[in-house]
């Protein structure tokens, strides 16, 4: 499991050199691949492209698939500004980069289509055997399999403050919700894997947070961090890229 990206593409692919990946390995991704760093387009390239990379769905997908057209570009309504403001700007800038000569031509736009038809299909979380992985996490008042869209894509406290174990046998992943919020604050907690009070009968944490926050403009550390199921490996990266100071003002931190 590797969170939030956040379109820090070159830690990204950074950190799948490290991870020493066998064919028959298989990454999931916890949602919001894109927004706010310096390179979406490839981070989406990256994991439409290695068929050991799987998805779930985040907020910011969401509102990529909404809003990721050149009419709203050009006239954006309420949504297409919010999403702008909240690191979509950046996201279409890495598009337009990657298209430097045909800015406004075909190749662009069949691009943006098919990233938007490939987002919109991913799915809100998947369900293993002893573990469920989600981008924001699920309403605790709900059954495991009455959830909606948007309570998978954005909910927050409402779940990581919830008491009892959402699924008595699986442990719930997610991201969505900075880890060094999670914790009560504290300066050493910044970009540390957050596991639940909240115990199966197992004994394992009832969840897990994997959003040690790539993105952050805070003189903490900015890290990506990966876990693995098999052994709970914990492995963490420093923001390998550099960021310029306006990329980081226009991107600034809003969760």
């Amino acid at each position: 499991m590797i969170g939030d990206v956040h379109g820090f593409s070159v830690t990204l692919r950074q950190m799948i050199e490290t991870l020493n990946l066998s064919s028959e390995d298989r990454v999931v991704l916890l949602g919001d691949l894109i927004d706010r760093g310096p390179d979406s387009f490839d981070v989406i390239r990256c994991a439409r492209e290695d068929h050991r990379i799987f998805c779930v769905k985040g907020n910011h997908e969401g509102m990529m698939a909404a809003n990721f057209t050149m009419e709203k570009i050009d006239h954006p309504d309420q949504d297409a500004i919010a999403w702008y403001h909240n690191g979509g700007r950046e996201t279409v800038a890495s598009y337009f980069r990657a298209f430097p000569e045909d800015a406004q031509g075909g190749a662009l736009q069949w691009m943006m289509k098919e990233d938007i038809d490939w987002v919109t299909e991913l799915p809100a979380h998947i369900v293993l055997d002893r573990w469920r992985l989600v981008h924001a996490g699920y309403n605790p008042d709900c059954g495991t399999e009455e959830q909606t869209e948007k309570d998978l894509l954005w909910i927050r406290s409402a779940f990581y403050r919830n008491t009892h174990p959402i699924d008595s046998e699986r442990t719930v992943v997610f991201g969505h919700t900075p880890t060094m919020t999670l914790y009560p604050r504290s300066e050493d907690r910044w970009g540390e894997v957050w596991f639940a009070d909240v115990e199966l009968e197992d004994g394992r944490s009832a969840s897990i947070g994997m959003d040690t926050c790539v993105f952050h403009i805070s003189d903490h550390p900015a890290v990506l961090t990966a876990l693995d199921l098999q052994t709970l490996e914990i492995r963490s990266l420093n923001r390998c890229e550099p960021w310029e100071e306006d990329d980081r003002i226009r991107a600034r931190f809003m969760h």
